[in-house]
């Protein structure tokens, strides 16, 4: 108890006293101090509370003093607001500002009885735990921060200001204030099982936000403070119009007795204020249709939008939604609701990040929509998607609490926060640039923690038959890989003379971005033990289960590639070249970095190349508008479906067909041999089947075509050859990218987890992108742009075809098919054609291969391969036959079953299918980007609703 009461009183004693320092040589020994203490404190909690949940109980008289300053800090608060309402004379501020006031009046009345005095006020169990840590150790990191970066701040500040003859205000003081207040807001609503105290943290975060926003006075910052509080308002009212429903018709005020309350005889009076506390969480987690209030928070200072968007503000409103969701389970309106709108905003938010070339609004959207992830997977309320809402959450914090320090560092350095102009920062900028890319990696790449959410998530969603979100899911994650790829190759491009400015970095930003990003690799190397002994020990008091969705090796595996990719990134392997070349330019290269060349009649000539953001595919006002058309008519049906139906039908509990997931796999040892076998039987494969493909293609042609062996001596070619480079690093991507579809190729022919394949290769098309990207050629640059796109159209098949799998299996692991009755053909024929039809795009052939031209019909010179040669080009080569291999092997594991005859049947489809894709090769010319998207789109959108309503839906009926 002793250590909770710290935990919340010192920062805000801290608070207290930077009010009265005003210089940096009395305040900075402070803030770094008490953010050591804080973060020392938070790790001792950790030690003394992990899998112990406990609950402190107080005396009536100290639980209801703490009525009284909680109800004293709401009043407060609500009153500060209507003020500031008066002030800028808001005409939507003003009347939400006193209507609020009057509730919390209200509310506040009913704390302050004797008798609604809580025996257990607080609480503490491992999902506090988490949050406390994620508080304590990022929060005070960001703290630190703040130190060096708003000195820069205001350095810029006092420079405009003097340009107009005027002087600029130090409000430093109060700034790095409102962060420790934050902090201390938030651990006061991790552990108050007393809703009357978590309210007044609450709306001390808002409060806190509207002022950080509103931080530097301008008319724009003032505009985005008043949405901010605007919308939070409507959260603020939810809460506490659910809090005096509560009082009056006497359910626990108690946020974990409201489980217990839901198997009274009284159950059904929890719907509605459930639903009302949905509302409070989706606003303060930014969800459509409130999610504006967090995009113009991007005005504030860098520090603020890490502290809103990573440890505090946000992270408050998906808390509230994962505590709640064992309530979900029993009452489906407000599930669906909650599933319904962090499903929309997840998949809306991450195509409008596509479109987007100012960093700070690329995070600010795929912060909205993770946490749209999240909301959905808390509103399934099972313990499989709770599991994936608490991994996401920790993922998402210290990996988005990295990008936005390092963004917040590049802004001051370069003087832009446009992606188009962090073009070659790996050299100017080369330590904070690897941070960025390990940061954006652990948003979005298997394993970061991202490939487990999806995993849990996944089986939870197929769990409750909710094929609309499965389908939401997999293109939501198509579009976040484009958005991401796209910024992370915009980084690994390598200038070969660059200017270095991180000298002017201070120690204080290098101090928070250097153990933030050690927090991120150290989650990833600790994620079995976080799985066994933080979450599982969680759902074990709430659910009374643990899912086992992974098995142990899958997650050794996963570390494993995490410290190979940290090290790739981290350290100078690679980066060494003593013979370079320049980037092809049409031309003679007259300066690579540049981009120009002595083009034709002796004119010096410049290439340009900006990233590709599909502003017509997808318009942010468009997209945004039917966001908040379809959130809120979800919203309004869900509350009128509370006063249309009866309430025994609004709580007859979530459909639910509980699919326990069967870990079949092989182990390490399987995986090990299962890898050597495929590193050595898959390249000779493929390069027969390249060789095949040639004569073959050949003779449709009328040629007599070159020997089987061919691509053999072409590649023994390329491996003798002298070694050049533009940058060098491109072969150690290149390598990479073999590594992990060998990888990927062993894991499936061993038996081993058909999701972690489909996400090893994707990792590894990743690293060939960056590889192109790092060149920094116009050409290599459209080749990863088209890669890019060729990815996000056929990466939702993908992930439907690995539902599927699950679905018609119990299991993700492919030895799983050998004990099966009957090939999963016969339940999964749409998907089957489905992977047919991208299956062009995965083994390079017409009409739908962008990016690579393959063979001598298809333009763009080589596309991604153009600034290749040598071994880096004959591992490529290698990799794709690699690739050719494993994706037939999909197609043959449609035909398996537990019979010997089903390989044979098994080799003939493949057989088939290979010829099919040979003729439609050789017989269909290359058709447009949009056609290749919009119809693999269309064919993944079909056979996904069609098959899997079919093979989830079936059970319920």
């Amino acid at each position: 108890m002793a250590l909770l009461g710290f935990l919340i009183a010192f920062p805000l004693l801290v608070a207290v006293a930077l009010m009265f320092l005003r210089t940096d040589s009395a305040r900075d020994p402070l803030v770094i101090g008490s953010a050591a203490i804080i973060a020392i404190a938070s790790v001792a909690c950790a030690v003394v509370y992990m899998g112990n949940p406990t609950t402190f109980a107080m005396t009536p008289e100290l639980s209801l003093v703490g009525n009284y300053i909680a109800v004293g800090i709401d009043l407060f608060l609500c009153g500060l607001v209507f003020v500031f309402a008066i002030m800028y004379r808001n005409a939507i501020m003003l009347p939400m500002s006193l209507l609020q006031l009057i509730i919390s009046i209200w509310c506040g009345s009913f704390a302050l009885h004797p008798e609604d005095a809580m025996a257990e006020p607080m609480y503490i169990d491992n999902l506090s735990v988490i949050m406390i840590l994620i508080v304590g150790l990022v929060g005070s990191a960001i703290c630190i921060y703040a130190l060096g970066y708003m000195k820069d701040f205001q350095h810029h500040e006092d420079e405009a200001a003097a340009r107009r003859g005027e002087q600029a205000p130090d409000r430093r003081h109060q700034f790095i204030a409102l962060m420790f207040l934050f902090l201390s807001a938030m651990f006061i609503i991790v552990t108050s099982d007393n809703m009357d105290w978590l309210v007044a943290g609450w709306e001390i975060t808002t409060v806190c936000s509207f002022l950080m926003i509103g931080y530097t006075r301008t008319p724009e910052a003032k505009k985005s403070a008043i949405l901010q509080i605007n919308l939070n308002m409507i959260g603020g009212l939810a809460f506490h119009v659910a809090l005096v429903y509560m009082h009056v018709v006497g359910i626990p005020l108690s946020i974990n007795g409201m489980v217990d309350f839901v198997n009274t005889p009284f159950g059904t009076l929890m719907i509605l204020p459930l639903m009302l506390l949905s509302i409070a969480g989706l606003t303060k987690a930014a969800q459509m249709p409130f999610h504006r209030w967090l995009l113009g928070a991007m005005v504030a200072p860098t520090p603020t939008s890490a502290l809103l968007h990573s440890s505090t503000m946000v992270k408050a409103g998906v808390f509230l939604l994962v505590k709640m969701a064992p309530l979900y389970l029993a009452y489906p309106v407000a599930s669906a609701m909650v599933v319904g709108i962090g499903g929309i905003t997840f998949v809306l938010c991450s195509f409008l990040a596509i479109s987007q070339s100012n960093a700070k609004r690329v995070l600010a959207y795929s912060t909205i929509a993770n946490l749209g992830l999240i909301s959905a997977c808390a509103g399934v309320g099972t313990s499989e998607a709770v599991w994936a809402a608490i991994f996401l959450i920790i993922f998402h914090t210290v990996s988005k609490s990295v990008l936005f320090l390092c963004v917040g560092t590049v802004e001051h350095r370069i003087g832009s926060r446009n992606i188009e102009d962090m073009d070659g920062l790996f050299s100017r900028l080369p330590h904070l640039t690897r941070f960025m890319m390990l940061g954006i990696m652990g948003m979005f790449v298997a394993p970061f923690g991202m490939l487990i959410s999806k995993w849990a998530t996944l089986v939870s969603f197929a769990e409750t038959g909710n094929v609309v979100f499965l389908i939401l899911l997999a293109f939501g994650s198509a579009a976040t890989f484009f958005f991401w790829a796209k910024w992370l190759g915009k980084l690994a491009g390598v200038s070969q003379k660059a200017e270095n400015v991180e000298g002017g970095v201070h120690k204080t930003e290098w101090c928070a971005i250097g153990f933030i990003s050690g927090l991120l690799v150290m989650c990833c190397v600790l994620l079995p033990v976080i799985s066994q002994f933080v979450i599982g020990p969680y759902l074990e008091f709430t659910y009374h289960k643990v899912p086992r969705l992974i098995d142990i090796d899958n997650m050794i595996i996963m570390v494993a590639i995490v410290v190979f990719i940290a090290i790739v990134l981290l350290t100078p392997w690679g980066r060494s070249s003593k013979a370079r070349q320049h980037v092809y330019l049409s031309g003679v290269c007259l300066d690579a970095d540049s981009r120009t060349y002595l083009g034709s009649m002796g004119r010096t000539m410049r290439s340009t190349k900006r990233n590709w953001y599909l502003n017509d595919i997808f318009p942010e006002t468009t997209l945004t508008n039917v966001g908040i058309i379809v959130c809120t008519s979800v919203i309004l049906m869900a509350y009128a479906a509370c006063f249309i139906f009866n309430p025994a039908i609004l709580a007859g509990g979530t459909f639910f067909v509980e699919r326990e997931v069967l870990l079949v796999g092989p182990g390490l040892l399987g995986i090990a041999i299962g890898v050597v076998v495929f590193a050595i039987a898959a390249p000779v494969a493929g390069c027969l089947l390249d060789g095949l493909d040639r004569k073959v293609s050949a003779r449709m042609q009328g040629r007599v075509g070159p020997r089987l062996l061919q691509p053999y001596y072409d590649v023994r070619k390329l491996l003798a050859k002298e070694q050049t480079s533009v940058n060098a690093i491109d072969e150690a991507y290149i390598t990479c990218a073999l590594v992990f579809a060998i990888l990927a190729g062993g894991m499936f022919i061993s038996g081993s987890n058909l999701l972690m394949c489909v996400f090893l290769v994707t990792l590894a098309t990743l690293f060939v992108i960056i590889a192109a990207y790092s060149s920094r050629s116009p050409w290599a640059d459209a080749g990863a742009d088209r890669e890019c796109l060729q990815v996000m159209s056929y990466e939702p098949m993908l992930m439907i075809m690995t539902v599927g799998f699950f679905t018609a299996t119990q299991s993700f692991d492919v030895a799983r098919l050998f004990a099966l009755d009957a090939p999963i053909i016969t339940m999964l024929g749409p998907i089957f054609l489905g992977l047919l039809f991208v299956l062009t795009i995965k083994l390079r052939k017409s009409p739908f291969d962008l990016s690579y031209s393959h063979h001598a019909h298809q333009e763009l010179l080589k596309g991604i391969s153009t600034e290749m040669t040598g071994r880096t080009l004959a591992k490529l080569e290698i990799m794709h036959w690699c690739e050719s291999v494993l994706f037939l092997m999909w197609v043959g594991m449609f035909f398996i079953w537990n019979s010997p005859v089903s390989i044979v049947v098994a080799i003939v489809a493949v057989a088939v299918t290979w010829f099919i894709e040979v003729v439609i090769d050789n017989n269909f010319a290359r058709m447009k980007w949009q056609a290749c998207l919009k119809m693999a789109w269309l064919v993944a959108l079909v056979v996904g609703v069609v098959n899997l309503f079919y093979v989830l839906i079936t059970p319920f009926i």
